[in-house]
């Protein structure tokens, strides 16, 4: 737990208050020394007992405090030599015991912790997305809770017997060797390949069934992913400035190396939009409180109508739905590539091998159009109709229901 805020000195690397007690050093000239984590940027520093309390009094500035690094540096021997240094370092300084409630610090877990605290902020530093951060940190901190990870080749027999696919553990497998790399470790990493799947494609009933059994802003939110395909991330970073509200289009920021681009929306969805409060700048709140909302919402109504496809449905899934309705219309990869936002041409094609498994048995409808002047012929063709033939001087068109 953090410390209590009449007490808390802040980082003097980079000035947080986020902080966790590291334990105490018995030093025999200073006597107690508590050293401290900064939970933002991974440093470690020292503060003596007497000085921490005239902190307490005075409220002072961490100036005062030991501006020392007491992170232990990975050696070239791996993690072996490194966890002999801890042990090392503790016999030294005499006993350390843990701020967080009074429990002795096992001096490989307080390393760990400090570890996965600087390799967060390196990638920080880096320019990574905070999503990634994150999802790097909940890999890492979940590993450390089942087995020692300054431990490669411990690490390595851990998930040759953890009971996940193929796909979690190549995930896994990914944040370590990037975590290894950065800590200057040797490490054949093992070769797990993801189990590629052909993703689940929902019927447009279903999902307008959970667009209307939920709230008002995650009905919002899933009617523009319907419309849009554009993926979750993307709109949670959309502003209000973002949506066009008298042409009814939608600026969307890309990310994962993806193209911006500029999409349209129907009345529908421009309404749904514009019934929302405006808070802040931000149209939908956070996303832990979109997932949690939505999540609950979607087990409620799959439990009232015993269907247990819904539970299948999550956000990613209508950017695969729409993408795969896209090309069905059409026939049309470059334009599905558009929407999507690919910059790689691969990465839509999968859409052809979802559209030829769904529809091979179906029966082709088509909405039919006729021109009698090349102005009229423009407007069908500007509008999604292709030409099917010429009788008697008028021009034919069709166009995929």
């Amino acid at each position: 737990m953090g410390l209590a805020p009449a007490s808390q000195p802040t980082c003097p690397e980079c000035g947080s208050e986020r902080l966790y007690r590291d334990g105490l050093r018995y030093l025999s000239n200073e006597g107690a020394v508590q050293r401290y984590i900064c939970r933002d940027c991974g440093y470690r520093f020292s503060c003596p007992s007497k000085l921490l309390q005239k902190i307490s009094r005075q409220n002072l500035k961490v100036d005062v405090c030991y501006k020392k690094n007491r992170q232990i540096c990975a050696s070239e021997g791996g993690a072996k030599n490194l966890a002999g240094k801890a042990v090392a370092l503790t016999e030294t300084e005499g006993k350390t015991t843990s701020g967080l409630a009074g429990a002795t610090v096992n001096p490989t877990e307080v390393d760990f912790k400090g570890k996965i605290l600087e390799f967060l902020w390196h990638l920080k530093r880096q320019g990574t997305r905070e999503t990634t951060i994150k999802s790097y940190g909940k890999v890492l901190t979940g590993l450390s809770k089942q087995v020692d990870i300054l431990q490669p080749e411990a690490v390595k027999d851990h998930l040759a017997k953890a009971a996940i696919n193929e796909t979690s553990k190549s995930d896994y497998t990914k944040v370590l060797r990037a975590f290894y790399k950065y800590l200057n470790f040797q490490w054949q990493a093992p070769n797990y390949k993801p189990v590629e799947k052909i993703p689940f494609i929902p019927t447009e009933q279903e999902i307008d069934l959970l667009i209307a059994n939920t709230s008002k802003t995650i009905s919002a939110l899933l009617q523009l992913l319907k419309e849009t395909g554009m993926r979750l991330g993307e709109a949670m970073s959309l502003k209000w400035t973002d949506v066009d509200f008298e042409r009814k289009t939608v600026r969307i920021t890309a990310e994962k190396g993806s193209l911006p681009r500029i999409l349209p929306l129907s009345e529908k969805a421009t309404a749904m939009l514009n019934r929302l409060p405006r808070k802040g700048e931000r149209i939908f709140p956070s996303r832990s409180t979109v997932e949690s909302v939505y999540y609950t919402r979607r087990k409620r109504l799959a439990h009232k109508l015993c269907n247990s496809r819904l539970l299948n449905i999550g956000f990613h899934t209508l950017r695969h739905w729409k993408a795969t309705m896209e090309y069905h219309k059409t026939k049309d990869i470059l334009h599905v590539k558009q929407i999507l936002g690919h910059k790689n041409i691969n990465n839509t094609l999968i859409y052809v091998t979802i559209d030829n498994a769904i529809f091979q048995n179906a029966t082709e409808e088509f909405h039919v159009k006729t021109a009698k002047t090349v102005e009229e012929a423009c407007k069908l063709v500007e509008v999604g109709f292709e030409y099917v033939t010429d009788i008697e001087g008028i021009k034919i068109f069709r166009k995929r229901k």
